[in-house]
This record gives structure tokens, C-alpha cells and sequence, in this order.
């Protein structure tokens, strides 16, 4: 009898870890057909007009901590996709070989009446008590260059204007975006409730993502209520390309 519970344990076993590698086998294959779905995509005015009404994409703190938290983990890749006339992104933990450790997806939120959070990055300063690596230092974006970035994305998206031109280096459509897992480490451990991706223009006038961390509302996270310190707002994301493989992560 013993032996036999034995055999149905073993049998348990197998299929539960059958069904973890075929889920996370459809994870991978998503995410490749989004990408695909990505790189052919037109972005056109429906393209613009769905995409308008995208505020940000959200990763939940919980599931981005146990991301980070994975041995051998060295950068995440925000990996670009495309369903729906809108662009969807997925984040990708990867180690220093590129091998694909585990994947977070985003929600999108569509917020009509943000604008006024957004806004207030214009008054907002960062932190000057937090303490900072080099690393996080070199990763750090004004809010006020943050929500520039923000607005000229959106002034792309309502005049339909060089859309390929500004998500493609020369010529090849951008995939993912790159960062350190100690970025997003030192975000999930400011109590933040969501990382908010919100897609903005850089000084060269290339998409990129911007990372705010936000509260239980979805509101950009401050010190306090009424204060007008911000500690997370970063950029310098390695868009690929030029950076990286031209794949996404293995």
C-alpha cells in the first residue's frame, strides 16, 4: 500500500511540473507572437487613436519583487508586443547569459482624467534624503523631464507624425527596453503598489519608458499626502536596438 501511495506521488509530481513548463512554454510563445505582431505592425491613426487612450502599463510590485528576488537575475527586458491597434509590453528577468527567468505581465491602465497627475510632475522634486547608488544615480529622471517626454509622445500620437521614425533605429523597430534588476529592487522596496511604464520621448527624440512608482490608486506615490517629493522616476532603458542582441531574450 505504501509503495503504491509512493507511485501516486511520484505521478502527482511529474504532472504538476508537466503543467508549470507547458505554462511557462505559453508564456514564451505570447510573448514571441506579440513581438512579431509588433514588428509589422502600421502604425497609422487607428494605431494613434487606440494608443491615446492608453495611460500606462502596470506591473504589480508583488509579482516584480519575486522577480528580482530570482537567483542569477542581472537586467529585466520591458519586450514590446502589439495586439489590439495598441502596443503591449511584457517584462522578461534575465540572467548574464540572457537565459529567461521569469516573466511579469502588465495591465494597461486607461485613465481619461490622469492628466492632472501627470501635471504635477512639474512640481514635484526628487528625494534628496534617499540614499542612491551610482547605478540608480545614473538611472534618475527629473519629474519634470519625465512628464516632458510623457507630453511629446502624446503630441506625436495626435498629429499621427513620424510614428515609425521615432520606435525604430535606423530603420529597425525598436523590441524591448533594458534595465538593471537593481532598479526595479530599489522601487519594490519603496512601498510602492504598481511600477507605472508610462512611454515618453527622450532628448533624442526616440520612444522610451519611464518608470514612476505608484500608490494603491495609481496615483504617482510622494513622500506624503501633501508633499512635494517624489523618490521613483527613472529612465536610461537600453532600447534594442542598437543595444543587445536584436532577439529578445532567451
Amino acid at each position: 500500500m505504501k509503495k503504491t501511495n509512493h507511485y501516486i506521488a511520484l505521478i502527482v509530481i511529474f504532472i504538476m511540473c508537466s503543467c508549470q513548463k507547458e505554462t511557462s512554454q505559453e508564456d514564451v510563445t505570447a510573448v514571441s507572437s506579440k513581438k512579431s505582431d509588433w514588428l509589422t505592425a502600421s502604425l497609422d491613426s487607428k494605431f494613434a487613436s487606440s494608443q491615446k487612450e492608453v495611460t500606462a502599463y502596470l506591473f504589480p510590485t508583488n509579482e516584480m519583487t519575486a522577480l528580482v528576488k530570482t537567483p542569477d537575475i542581472e537586467q529585466v527586458s520591458f519586450v514590446l508586443g502589439y495586439a489590439d491597434n495598441t502596443i503591449q509590453i511584457e517584462v522578461i528577468g534575465v540572467d548574464k547569459s540572457g537565459k529567461r527567468l521569469g516573466i511579469v505581465k502588465s495591465t494597461i491602465l486607461k485613465e481619461s482624467n490622469y492628466d492632472a497627475q501627470l501635471t504635477q510632475l512639474n512640481e514635484l522634486s526628487l528625494s534628496k534624503t534617499s540614499k542612491r547608488t551610482a547605478l540608480l544615480n545614473e538611472h534618475l529622471l527629473l519629474p519634470s523631464d519625465a512628464i516632458a517626454g510623457i507630453e511629446a509622445w502624446k503630441e506625436k500620437l495626435n498629429k499621427v507624425s513620424d510614428l515609425d521614425e521615432i520606435t525604430s533605429y535606423e530603420g529597425s523597430r525598436f523590441r524591448s527596453f533594458s534595465i538593471e534588476s537593481d532598479v526595479i529592487e530599489a522601487m519594490v522596496n519603496k512601498s510602492n503598489k504598481n511600477i507605472g511604464l508610462f512611454l515618453g520621448l527622450n532628448p533624442k527624440g526616440k520612444v522610451t519608458t519611464i518608470l514612476i512608482g505608484l500608490d494603491e490608486n495609481n496615483a504617482i506615490k510622494k513622500a506624503s499626502l501633501t508633499s512635494k517629493v517624489v523618490d521613483d522616476v527613472y529612465d536610461a532603458t537600453r532600447p534594442c536596438p542598437p543595444n543587445g542582441d536584436p532577439e529578445d531574450p532567451q
